[in-house]
């Protein structure tokens, strides 16, 4: 999913009413935006951004960036019930995930399944090449980091 995610975040910063977030000080707390939270003001990503490793439903998504740091991203993503299978397109970044809504089961290749309701969190390791079913209408926080974070 990192790679959809990263992918969705690169897609949203192409359009000007999806700003980031950023501190008017570097060092200051940024507060999230609660509408986008709620799912509101997404921006609707391309269906055939990941027709290749969709396997079931509909790939209707929508996406925000939240947050655009120095070493890390936070972004908003939603979608309507779908399953793609990451085994040509794995993670290639760790990604901390918060469930808002809906529900996602993780299907690793060996069938061992995960499931997250909303309140869940987890993390993917780099390298996941499982399925990610999404269910109902999906909605979660995606933490990745920076690509090339400066150096200190």
């Amino acid at each position: 999913m990192n790679i959809m995610i990263r992918s969705l975040l690169a897609l949203s910063a192409a359009f000007t009413a999806m700003l980031p977030a950023f501190a008017a000080d570097d060092t200051a707390p940024v507060k999230l935006d609660p509408e986008k939270r709620a799912g509101l003001n997404l921006t609707a990503i391309p269906p055939d951004a990941y027709k290749d490793i969709l396997v079931a439903g509909e790939l209707n998504m929508r996406v925000a960036t939240l947050f655009a740091g120095k070493e890390l991203n936070v972004s908003i993503f939603e979608s309507k019930p779908a399953k793609t299978n990451h085994r040509t397109r794995p993670n290639n970044q760790d990604e901390f995930v918060y469930v808002l809504s809906g529900k996602l089961i993780l299907t690793e290749p060996n069938g061992t399944v995960h499931e997250y309701l909303p309140g869940d969190s987890l993390v993917l390791p780099v390298g996941y090449t499982g399925t990610w079913e999404m269910q109902g209408n999906y909605r979660e926080i995606a933490v990745v980091p920076q690509k090339n974070p400066p150096k200190k």
